[in-house]
C-alpha cells in the first residue's frame, strides 16, 4: 500500500557528536541522501505556512488543494 508521509520541516536536524563534530539529518523528507541532509530542504523555504505541497522525483513542487478542509 502508498503512503503519503508528510515533512513539515524546511531545514535538518543538527546533531552533535561525542567527538565535538556534527552531522545533519534530513527534515524535509526530499534529500537524495537520506538520513543525511544534501542541501535539498532550500526548495521548501518559500513554501507558504499552512499549505501542502506535494514534490516529485525530479523535485517538481505541486500544492495540493484539500476538498476536506
Amino acid at each position: 500500500m502508498a503512503r503519503i508521509v508528510m515533512h513539515e520541516r524546511d531545514h535538518p536536524y543538527a546533531i552533535k557528536l561525542d567527538n565535538g563534530k556534527e552531522i545533519h539529518i534530513c527534515g524535509c523528507g526530499l534529500s537524495k541522501n537520506k538520513p543525511y541532509c544534501d542541501g535539498t530542504h532550500k526548495k521548501t523555504q518559500d513554501e507558504e505556512p499552512g499549505k501542502i505541497y506535494l514534490y516529485d522525483e525530479s523535485n517538481n513542487r505541486v500544492k495540493i488543494v484539500s476538498f476536506y478542509y
